[in-house]
């Protein structure tokens, strides 16, 4: 039996994660469940799994645990609790947390586990080297669980062959068919109705932005070692073909399974072995499926992000970090969705090229990114906006 830390155990992919782990009880023991702040469904996982550990980031939010918790399990608070959570030792832990606040315990807990099954791209496309190079040293397993990542890295280990080229697909988000010109009135409840996955907050904005899809063509170079021009987009409504190679003799081999991510997570799980992963079916007795090329220029932001990877400098870490502020001042109604793409253009346009050195460059001009991106959006965004209303 596995032992299994689950960082972010109430998100999208946490609660996938247990969705199979609860099928699978004599495989896998739940050791640990990390939260930021979401107690109550954290207090639901806690009396099924029965962890040892917990831990919660946002301290207010602890101490409302702590008074009702089981004495018998061991509580970690506040960020430091979470270095503590991380530094447990598991054979299996699963990285849910979303953002660039992943790269630390995904740091530490690389000394303490035997595999990651790693939901997080954020940490890969700001600091790919220095985690790879980390889980090189102490011998441990990336397995990717997002879903185009592991559908290619299935499709590699199982041909183990030469190709020419590799794709991963894209559904186009909510907003594929919209036009440019409407862009501007586009509402947050218009973004985050995407047409096939359920997935958080950030990452469906993203989609429609095309802003993930430039991430995960990173994850593809950084996991893969392939240069950006073998690795090709595919338009893919349906979600059901995730990856595809094109070998030397021009035949194409693709991963196809449905949209629900514990397929990626089982396969993560049990790899290199295989088991029911639970989902849905994939294949009916009637089906079709659709694949289009890709129009590059009609996503500047995904040109912009790959512009970026391809500097080797600290502006993905930068753009990741404009990114994110970007998209929570339009989560909460203050930018337009267009505002986006204007915000993250001028910082790439206006930020001091410097190479990463160490993990600690990358920390650090996160921050240097969140607080020019706050102050940019709060005098010209806010202006602009003001002087149109």
């Amino acid at each position: 039996m596995k032992k299994v830390l689950v960082f972010g155990s109430t998100g999208s992919i946490g609660r996938s994660s247990l969705d199979v782990i609860r099928k699978a009880r004599a495989d896998f023991k739940v050791l640990g469940l990390c939260v930021n702040r979401d107690i109550k469904n954290l207090k639901k996982q806690i009396e099924e799994f029965s962890p040892s550990y917990v831990c919660v980031v946002d301290s207010g939010c602890a101490d409302k645990l702590a008074a009702s918790l089981d004495k018998r399990i061991k509580l970690f608070r506040g960020e430091s609790g979470l270095q503590e959570f991380s530094s447990l030792n598991s054979d299996i832990s699963i990285m849910g947390i979303s953002g660039i606040s992943c790269l630390r315990p995904l740091l530490i807990n690389l000394e303490h586990t035997a595999r990651i099954a790693l939901a997080n791209k954020e940490a890969i496309v700001g600091a790919g080297s220095f985690v790879f190079m980390k889980a090189k040293k102490f011998g441990v397993e990336i397995i990717p669980v997002d879903s185009e990542i592991n559908a290619l890295f299935q499709l590699v280990n199982a041909i183990k062959d030469d190709f020419l080229k590799v794709y991963i697909t894209a559904s186009g988000g909510p907003l594929l068919n919209c036009k440019k010109k409407d862009l501007k009135d586009v509402g947050v409840k218009e973004v985050l109705l995407h047409p096939t996955w359920k997935m958080g907050r950030r990452i469906t904005v993203d989609s429609a932005t095309f802003v993930n899809k430039a991430f995960e063509v990173i994850e593809v170079n950084r996991f893969f070692r392939i240069p950006y021009e073998r690795i090709g987009v595919l338009i893919h409504k349906e979600s059901a073909i995730h990856a595809l190679v094109e070998l030397k003799d021009n035949n194409i081999f693709a991963c196809f399974y449905p949209p629900d991510m514990k397929m990626p997570i089982s396969f993560a799980l049990y790899y290199p072995l295989r088991s029911n992963s639970l989902a849905e079916k994939g294949v009916r007795q009637n089906f079709s499926l659709s694949l289009e090329p890709f129009n590059y220029k009609k996503h500047p932001l995904f040109e912009m992000v790959l512009d970026a990877a391809r500097k080797d400098d600290n502006s993905l870490a930068i753009l990741n970090a404009s990114d994110e502020v970007a998209i929570n001042y339009f989560l909460a109604g203050k930018i337009k969705f267009t505002h986006i793409r204007k915000v993250m253009e001028y910082i790439f346009t206006h930020y001091p090229s410097q190479g990463l050195k160490k993990v600690e460059d990358v920390f650090y001009w996160d921050t240097w990114a969140r607080k020019k991106t706050e102050e940019y959006i709060e005098k010209e965004v806010h202006s602009v906006l003001r002087t149109n209303n």
